[in-house]
């Protein structure tokens, strides 16, 4: 190919849908959406700074730390990046991000049209990732606040309030609204998880011509992970093997939708709306009625609680390995 692969990035609250969606495209020709790596967001001096010998070796190490927390087979290395620049004429900050999402691509780098990522979190650093990758293109996966903690609340990871989680909800889904107006709208696109799972066709169709492909080159990508999901080769068959993506190589289904309703107790539903509210409404999920948030009864001494007893669960999760 005569020009660069494009940037793609996935991205969203966890637990919304955005390593399936990335597994999904990544069956698409020419389209490799790498593992999450998570070091962009918190290295952009570093990448910023990476004509310095000194950042450029820091970064690299900062990037494998985040590499093998992320279960990337392969590292970075000084000596292959820079053999990476001078094979494909490219450099800087962006060379950096190219090199890393091919480290563990199963398709040459050379061959494709589209490479990314599909670290959730790197929904809040989206004006300083235009900077260094102008002609990046994002995919912003929402889903309803409270499937979102639902699912939340078994991880190792991430909140553990119901409360705290759907604040964290809610300004993941107001950087995304923010970004909307510094992303070109042909750079840009919205899925919601629901109907990825109750319409996978028509769904995964607009995602796959957002990416310059066919219809039928969508029908053969869902046709390929229903059909043999956990032998395809598109990077993230370690992935698969974590707990919390048990499902990653499953058919989508309408059963992964509103699992809420029957295992959150009324008060954690209650907690998650009243936080999440506004943006639920914005997203056309329906609270069960009109709730008033802690800040309208000027009570930040619950908010104060709710943070408390998630830092202190977190902790605890973490000490017990879950």
């Amino acid at each position: 190919m005569s020009q660069h692969p494009t940037p793609v990035f996935i991205l969203g609250s966890g637990r919304s849908g955005t390593t399936i969606t990335a597994s999904l495209l990544s069956q698409l020709p020419g389209v490799q959406i790498a593992k999450e790596t998570g070091y962009i967001g918190q290295n952009l001096t570093l990448l910023q700074d990476i004509g310095i010998p000194e950042s450029l070796n820091r970064l690299i190490e900062e990037t494998n730390s985040w590499l093998k927390d992320n279960q990337w087979e392969n590292r970075a290395s000084l000596d292959e990046f820079q053999r990476f620049c001078r094979q494909n004429d490219i450099h800087g900050a962006s060379a950096f991000l190219h090199y890393v999402w091919q480290l563990d691509s199963p398709k040459p780098w050379h061959e494709l049209a589209f490479i990314g990522d599909n670290t959730p979190l790197y929904v809040m650093a989206i004006p300083a990732i235009q900077k260094l990758l102008p002609n990046a293109r994002f995919i912003h996966m929402v889903r309803d606040p409270r499937d979102v903690v639902c699912s939340m609340l078994k991880m190792r990871f991430g909140a553990d309030d119901p409360a705290v989680a759907a604040m964290e909800w809610q300004l993941y889904v107001g950087c995304w609204m923010m970004a909307e107006r510094l992303v070109s709208a042909d750079r840009r696109m919205e899925c919601r998880y629901e109907e990825l799972c109750t319409s996978p066709e028509q769904t995964f169709a607009d995602l796959a011509k957002f990416l310059n492909h066919t219809e039928a080159d969508a029908a053969a990508a869902l046709a390929q992970h229903a059909g043999d999901g956990s032998k395809s080769n598109t990077g993230f068959e370690k992935v698969a093997s974590v707990s919390h993506h048990a499902r990653l190589t499953e058919p989508l289904s309408p059963n992964r939708v509103a699992r809420y309703r029957s295992e959150l107790t009324t008060a954690q539903i209650q907690a998650i709306e009243e936080m999440a509210q506004n943006g639920m409404l914005a997203y056309g999920y329906e609270p069960s009625k009109w709730h008033i948030h802690p800040l309208i009864r000027e009570d930040r001494i619950s908010i104060c609680k709710s943070m408390f007893r998630d830092l202190v669960n977190r902790g605890l999760k973490r000490l017990r390995g879950k």
